[in-house]
């Protein structure tokens, strides 16, 4: 299994080294945004909003939280994408040494979903350390909020990459693009759904604000179920999977 785990991330090698460019820059820029909104002109910006009465301090706040919200949400959002180990593995014909490895198919499916979760863990790292930087230098949002985001969005792309891999499966790697696509729509599907009246008003700007306070509150206090709901979705996706790969021979 380390082998294939290997071979996983060589296939993911330039995804890699691009993905560290932008945590790079992530960091660099959130670390810049919450210093200036403290000292800079940022601050100096929001000061004159307040004052002059276009926006008041709460205005400012949410604004200033939406920020940091975008900047956890990127390190996690970039190792979503795991297309490079099902195209590279069909133009290299993986499939068809793979049946002849001394590893059953559960392990080999196993591997695959291993990879993901390891690729989301180093977006997870980064964020924690994000979070021991930032919570220290602002008080817009709290160390234990930062850490219920961190949690939430790393159980919704654990979700969709699990979704993802299950799809493939089912699909065919040569159609990675609808198994990226659909668990979006399922997904902002099951959230109009949950939400369809304060998804109403929020398009019709009446109470426009109850849909974003109730996200952030989940985020900041409920996190946990999302996890929950991770661990059952990926759990069902890589016995689906194992089930589909061993009726559907050379697959995995």
């Amino acid at each position: 299994m380390r082998g294939l785990l290997i071979k996983d991330f060589y296939c993911l090698k330039k995804q890699l080294i691009n993905y560290g460019f932008i945590i790079v820059g992530v960091v660099v820029i959130s670390i810049m945004f919450v210093l200036s909104y403290n000292f800079g002109n940022i601050h100096a910006g929001f000061a004159e909003m307040v004052d002059s009465s276009q926006n008041t301090e709460a205005d400012i706040g949410q604004i200033a939280r939406n920020a940091m919200l975008l900047f956890m949400l990127i390190p996690i959002a970039c190792a979503a994408d795991l297309s490079h180990l099902f195209t590279d593995d069909e133009n290299a014909s993986f499939y068809k040494v793979a049946a002849a490895f001394p590893v059953s198919i559960g392990k080999r499916v196993a591997c695959r979903f291993i990879s993901g979760y390891l690729y989301i863990a180093i977006g997870v790292a980064v964020d924690l350390i994000m979070t021991v930087i930032l919570s220290s230098l602002t008080n817009i949002i709290s160390f234990g909020k930062f850490c219920g985001v961190i949690v939430t969005f790393a159980s919704l792309i654990l979700m969709y990459v699990s979704m993802v891999i299950l799809l493939v499966y089912f699909l065919g790697s040569g159609k990675i693009t609808y198994a990226n696509v659909i668990p979006l729509l399922i997904g902002i599907s099951v959230f109009v759904f949950a939400n369809f009246d304060k998804v109403k008003d929020f398009m019709t700007n009446v109470n426009d604000n109850a849909l974003y306070d109730q996200v952030t509150e989940f985020m900041f206090h409920r996190s946990y179920i999302m996890f929950i709901a991770a661990i059952i979705v990926s759990g069902v996706a890589y016995l689906a999977s194992v089930y589909i790969a061993g009726r559907k021979r050379g697959v995995a």
